[in-house]
């Protein structure tokens, strides 16, 4: 009897470290096969996201349409870095490619709204600000590949309260912010009338909300009070040229322009007057700009910049 205990005690020692070891396999996972990140994560890593802040209320956004209407294939249409605690957005990243410059003619097609992506109690609602009108970062015109694409640019997080005589028109002419995008918008639409090796243009857009020196006033709208309004709007742009049987070519480029009523400074002479190498934007800014690109690259690309290369020289 003692002789049969004894083995069947053994007999269930055994099963019990088994079923220990085969539920330890089933759930750990081995160097070998890594976790996979979450598309989230992944999205981080596209050349044109600059490097998160670290904090909680600094929220990661990422707005993904249809790049057809007619059909069902998704893009990420751009990305942005929300401060919760400001109720601002740090920066607006996308970029520009052969896919996405596509115009199918869709026009305006948003309404101001507030973001459904960001917590309720740190969302700035869709109202006129106060003296200011409500500035996209990334232009409605940059987004006609789709209406789906283009009512997304309406997020009230992508929009900064920007002076009228900043960022519209009237009979003085067109004002400097309007006239930025339009140079840079006319970059990607000369990619077919040139049939040149432009490949991939990323931007990242945004107003100075971190440092106090670098706020102009505070607004407010319908349900938000003490919104950032910035004393600089900047922008930060990548080119990558394909050059066949060769590694890929870049140049790079920022903007840094005050927030000021009246400057009609247009065309090639927003860059004459404003540009600055992407070092000296992120020295003004404290933003890591194209930090996933190779590092060799990016110290290259970043030190300084030529307006030739952008066709942009005196």
């Amino acid at each position: 009897m003692n002789i049969l205990n004894k083995y069947t005690n053994t007999l269930f020692i055994y099963i019990v470290a088994c079923l220990i070891l085969y539920s330890c396999s089933e759930n750990t996972p081995t160097p070998e096969e890594p976790q996979k990140p979450s598309l989230q994560q992944e999205e981080t890593l596209r050349i044109e996201i600059p490097k998160l802040k670290e904090g909680d209320h600094n929220q990661f956004i990422v707005k993904k349409a249809k790049l057809r209407e007619d059909n069902d294939t998704m893009f990420v249409n751009f990305c942005m870095e929300y401060d919760q605690q400001k109720k601002a957005t740090r920066w607006t990243a996308f970029r520009w490619d052969m896919d996405n410059i596509y115009d199918s003619g869709c026009g305006r097609q948003g309404t101001y709204i507030a973001d459904p992506d960001v917590p309720k109690q740190y969302r700035v609602g869709s109202g006129y600000f106060q003296g200011y009108s409500r500035g996209h970062m990334l232009a409605s015109e940059d987004r006609q590949c789709s209406a789906s694409a283009n009512k997304q640019t309406f997020f009230m997080t992508n929009m900064h309260p920007q002076l009228e005589r900043f960022n519209g028109y009237d009979s003085q002419g067109d004002y400097v912010w309007l006239n930025a995008e339009k140079l840079v918008r006319s970059l990607y639409q000369g990619w077919n009338a040139n049939n040149n090796a432009l490949d991939t243009i990323y931007a990242v857009k945004g107003g100075t909300i971190d440092k106090q020196e670098h706020i102009l006033a505070y607004t407010s709208n319908n349900n938000s009070s003490k919104i950032i309004v910035p004393r600089y709007f900047y922008m930060a742009i990548l080119y990558r040229h394909h050059i066949p049987e060769a590694e890929d070519g870049y140049e790079a480029i920022a903007l840094w322009i005050p927030h000021t009523e009246g400057d009609t400074t247009s065309g090639k002479d927003i860059a004459i007057k404003y540009a600055v190498s992407i070092d000296s934007l992120e020295e003004k800014t404290g933003i890591d700009f194209f930090c996933n690109l190779p590092d060799y690259i990016e110290r290259d690309v970043e030190s300084k910049f030529n307006l030739a290369a952008w066709g942009w020289n005196p």
